[in-house]
């Protein structure tokens, strides 16, 4: 598949101000397809940037202006300190209507996805994340997507689909056996009661923004199981992200946000990370180009760093605990790595694709939790919902 008749070639005005030397920055040490350049030795890279100018169902128009903005500060950061061949395709041209753009993501990830590419995504509006989820459902197995937001996606209304509802499709009873979905960050006073009722009666989770950043590192787990993660630029406080489409005085901070893709980064599952809801008009002083640029960054330093690790693939690095728990109904099986000390839960329901029970991620609190007789919430949330799938 040529993928020149998808894209249109970058093309930037030389910045005013440069961080670093020139032949050290980001713009230095990528190949980019620019009119000069059609996009060929694909096989050569790693990871694939792609801008995608589309906020057609945008519920806050904007932010379709928002990939060159942050292309603009990525090219100014240092380049990558590792062998990681990156390859920015430019952006996706616009379709005749916004689904014609869903469906060429689509075919673009699906191409990629062939080739072992790993897709950094600037938006546009969160519901691009539709194309996202079209890519993910032609292939087999359970799908996991972590959303980065302030707010619940979802609407149980009849309404027109756009950024605010695009995550319906998950939570439609047809989807709910192909995908798992967890959010991160939501603040309390933007969603409702039935929302949150509807999670529980599908064993989903989200998390609140206090009990995240009481510990940023409870959420790695979190993210070491998805495919994919979206990030609404909304989730983060208004002084470090005036740019967000939905601002919000409360979030998390920019050196938060920066952690939670540097975790990405490092997780062996994360196939697609994508950058939504930040409409550059609205921006003080670039500050949210600024911020998406350098957690972008910290993703790709954190790709750089990634290394195989799991229970299946590596059984030689990992040890096994076993607690026997009455309540649980089952011994709860433990997997510890001896190289990073991450660890995961065996869930006691077999995973068709693998051939091997499941695998959830887990902390070192989860394990001692199970310790003091006390069923960890995150294993009995995945038993019932994979059991009940599986049935």
């Amino acid at each position: 598949m040529d993928l020149n008749g998808y894209f249109d070639p970058v093309s930037l005005e030389r910045p005013q101000f440069e961080y670093i030397e020139n032949s050290e920055s980001f713009s230095h040490q990528i190949s980019v397809h620019t009119p000069d350049l059609p996009i060929r030795e694909l096989d050569k890279h790693q990871v694939a940037i792609i801008g995608i100018p589309e906020d057609r169902n945008g519920f806050i128009k904007g932010s379709k202006d928002a990939p060159d903005a942050v292309r603009n500060k990525l090219y100014q950061l240092a380049a990558i300190n590792r062998d990681l061949n990156i390859y920015d395709l430019g952006n996706i041209k616009s379709g005749a209507s916004v689904n014609d753009s869903y469906f060429a993501l689509r075919d673009v990830l699906l191409e990629l996805n062939g080739r072992g590419i790993i897709s950094l995504l600037l938006g546009g509006s969160q519901d691009l994340s539709k194309g996202i989820f079209l890519a993910l459902e032609k292939e087999p197995g359970l799908h996991h997507v972590l959303t980065i937001d302030s707010m619940l996606d979802f609407s149980e209304a009849s309404e027109k689909f756009h950024s605010r509802n695009y995550l319906n499709q998950l939570l439609n009873p047809d989807f709910r056996e192909r995908f798992s979905f967890t959010n991160l960050g939501h603040q309390a006073y933007f969603i409702t009661q039935a929302q949150v009722a509807q999670l529980e009666k599908s064993y989903l989770e989200s998390i609140r923004l206090g009990l995240a950043r009481s510990d940023m590192k409870l959420s790695e787990p979190l993210i070491r199981d998805c495919e994919y993660i979206s990030i609404d630029l909304g989730a983060v406080r208004h002084s470090d992200a005036p740019g967000a489409s939905i601002p919000s005085p409360n979030g998390f901070f920019g050196d938060e946000l920066c952690q939670i893709t540097r975790y990405a980064g490092l997780s062996e599952k994360v196939r697609h990370i994508g950058f939504f809801e930040f409409d550059p008009a609205n921006d003080v002083n670039d500050q949210t180009a600024h911020l998406t640029a350098q957690a972008a960054w910290y993703f790709l330093d954190g790709l750089a760093h990634r290394v195989k690790e799991n229970p299946v693939d590596t059984p030689e690095h990992i040890k096994k605990f076993i607690v026997k728990l009455d309540a649980a109904g089952h011994d709860i099986i433990f997997h510890k790595s001896t190289l990073s000390e991450r660890w995961w839960m065996e869930i006691p329901v077999k995973n068709p694709t693998t051939n091997h029970n499941f695998f959830v991620s887990c902390s070192y609190e989860d394990y001692q939790l199970a310790c003091k007789k006390e069923i960890p919430e995150r294993w009995w949330r995945y038993l019932h919902r994979l059991g009940n799938e599986m049935d």
